[in-house]
């Protein structure tokens, strides 16, 4: 849009202040950067300049990833989530409260119109009433998050100002953590080590609680140093050490059933390395408060993730709907992230989409070149090459809640209309609501947005977003207590201290459910590939699915931070499907699957159906911030023609 094009639409705010059409204002709100300083003086029934703001908010809307080019989407995220915690900050009356707190949690979204609403919240203590060790089968504790609040905002991303403020009144949020006997021991006997001992004494008059990630019945899903993957485990205990709430994080070896052994045990201060506690002590706050001063931030447009009383805001969708050309089946997450079936004009496009796991690895080698399954696992078998593998699956029940809701993306500069599923994952956190995870008391449960956008002119996107916080503060001091010695010969070689690989597996039916044929273009030409592959991507290379019999092609443009493994379709394989859950948690202990690259064989796949796994990486530790104060973004892109 041009100025000509802006000074037009300025008859049209008279119009939008009672509740006219308000598309004119949001495209000159774009290109003026809101200012606020549109001449409407022409009229006296013309708003006024202090107008201006609300309806700049009333027309604002969740951005869609298409809305950015040149991947300032992800850029967004990895900068601007922190400057708006910060900006929050600013404010005295927002400083006064986050400067109490024990523990944070935040959100972060991108809003149009040059805005962008985030949240804060925490407690100002823990409580915890516990069973201790009794004879008995378990334990319980109940956990107490005493004064918890939360602060919504709305930020001028281009002046670092708060436009809308909210801060909700304290409560108490109360949940309860069962110890089944076996965890019980493996408690206890952290409890008598002695760094645990040296920082807490008699842990029998502390107030404390135990979260487990792996922990129950077998450690699936786990690996830790030369554990087979599977083997793995953590326990982590919240400790309440006077004002402050202290974590010891511990890994345990569980290769001998009912045995486990402690691998190594850790007392950390922080959840995250920048607590917004400590943020909030570093910045010197505005005179004088803007709380009464601008309007509260409207239901709608807070974040997903702390919408209803500092929880999930969660409206899901009919199971099954039309939109924008799209005809969507979706099932909920019961082991594998939320399944979706999708058609395009009629012809189908995949039978099943989801995505089953999410890679977490710390502390790795340099990576030198070599393919995630190379790096990750060089042997060729479930050893994973670093300190620590987390293998999430994304259910509903182990800090689900799975699909949130469905976002409308109105046509836009160009972009035509489309619509977000938006489901989310807290692994490991306590419920479906995760409360425990956003009362602040979050260390170990990771924070997983998987997105996925489809457009009206065929166009589909997987969108990956990591949130935090994770183990990086223990991994990230590793690294720096070791950074003389690290390397062979002791010479220094940077270790990786957390990388991802988000795992999307795709049934395609590009038109038809009878076989497809596959193509790859290198960049230079196309070829027809006879059996399976794994491809590490480089820009410009495309994999394409068609209808033999047909018109319908599936194109999957690859990037350089994306792998591809193509594979005939197996139901005794772990991939999108009607019973993914029970082939992930039924194979056995350690589990055989370790990573989709190694279900590539000789097996022919032209004409054949086929399951497409977009490997989407995550380098994270290259991020301006650490996990916690950055939001790591990666996407795919998928284009239909012929439908």
């Amino acid at each position: 849009m041009t100025s000509d094009d802006c000074f037009t639409r300025r008859n049209y705010l008279k119009l939008a202040a009672v509740g006219g059409s308000t598309a004119a204002i949001a495209g000159c709100s774009e290109f003026h950067g809101n200012r606020g300083s549109v001449d409407v003086s022409e009229s006296n029934d013309d708003p006024s300049t202090a107008d201006i703001p609300s309806l700049r908010m009333e027309t604002a809307d969740f951005a869609s990833v298409r809305q950015f080019s040149n991947r300032n989407y992800e850029r967004m995220h990895a900068s601007r989530k922190r400057r708006a915690i910060e900006t929050l900050l600013s404010d005295p009356a927002v400083n006064d409260l986050v400067s109490d707190w024990i523990g944070a949690f935040e959100a972060y979204e991108v809003l149009t119109n040059h805005l962008e609403t985030i949240s804060l919240q925490g407690p100002t203590d823990l409580h915890v009433q516990e069973s201790g060790f009794p004879d008995g089968e378990e334990a319980e504790f109940e956990v107490t998050a005493a004064n918890r609040r939360t602060v919504y905002g709305l930020i001028d991303r281009r002046r670092d100002e708060i436009v809308a403020l909210e801060i909700t009144d304290p409560q108490d949020i109360s949940w309860t953590v069962t110890q089944n006997s076996y965890e019980m021991e493996i408690g206890q006997a952290i409890h008598d080590l002695e760094p645990v001992k040296d920082a807490f004494g008699d842990m029998s008059e502390r107030e404390w609680y135990p979260s487990w990630k792996g922990a129950n019945g077998g450690y699936t899903g786990l690996g830790q140093a030369d554990l087979r993957h599977g083997y793995g485990g953590t326990a982590v205990l919240h400790v309440k050490d006077g004002e402050e709430v202290r974590i010891i994080s511990a890994f345990i070896d569980g290769t001998v059933p009912r045995s486990p052994e402690i691998v190594e045990v850790a007392v950390l201060d922080h959840a995250v390395e920048f607590p917004p506690s400590e943020l909030a002590a570093s910045i010197d706050p505005a005179p004088e408060s803007v709380l009464d001063v601008v309007p509260d931030v409207p239901t709608e447009q807070r974040p997903y993730y702390t919408a209803n009383e500092g929880f999930h805001r969660i409206e899901p969708p009919a199971d099954s709907f039309e939109q924008d050309g799209w005809e969507i089946e979706w099932t909920p997450a019961d082991g594998q992230g939320v399944t979706i079936e999708a058609s395009f004009r009629g012809s189908p496009v995949f039978e099943a989409m989801n995505a089953p796991f999410t890679f977490t690895g710390y502390y790795l080698p340099p990576r030198d070149g070599r393919n995630t399954r190379e790096w990750y696992f060089p042997d060729d078998n479930t050893v994973f090459s670093g300190d620590l593998l987390f293998w999430d699956v994304h259910t509903s029940s182990s800090g689900g809640p799975g699909m949130l809701g469905k976002l409308d993306f109105p046509a836009r500069d160009g972009i035509p209309s489309g619509f977000q599923l938006k489901s989310h994952f807290h692994s490991s956190a306590n419920g479906r609501e995760s409360i425990d995870f956003h009362s602040g008391l979050r260390f170990g449960p990771y924070n997983y947005d998987l997105a996925y956008e489809f457009y009206a002119d065929g166009v589909f996107s997987p969108v990956f977003r990591r949130a935090g916080p994770g183990l990086v503060t223990q991994f990230v001091r590793k690294v720096e207590e070791n950074a003389e010695t690290y390397g062979e010969n002791g010479a220094y070689e940077e270790p990786v201290v957390q990388h991802y690989t988000s795992a999307q597996a795709i049934d395609v039916t590009p038109g038809t459910e009878d076989g497809v044929a596959v193509e790859l273009f290198d960049g230079d030409e196309w070829t027809t590939p006879d059996s399976e592959f794994y491809l590490e991507a480089e820009p410009g290379m495309i994999v394409r699915f068609s209808n033999p019999g047909g018109t319908e092609t599936i194109d999957i443009p690859l990037r350089n931070d994306q792998e591809i493994v193509v594979v005939r379709r197996d139901e005794s394989e772990i991939g999108p499907g009607e019973y993914p859950a029970r082939r992930l948690y039924d194979e056995g202990r350690p589990s055989r699957h370790y990573h989709p690259a190694q279900y590539v064989d000789e097996q022919p796949i032209q004409g054949e159906r086929v399951i497409v796994w977009l490997l989407m990486i995550g380098a994270i530790g290259q991020m301006p911030h650490p996990s916690g104060t950055t939001n790591f973004v990666t996407k795919g892109r998928i284009e239909l023609s012929g439908y």
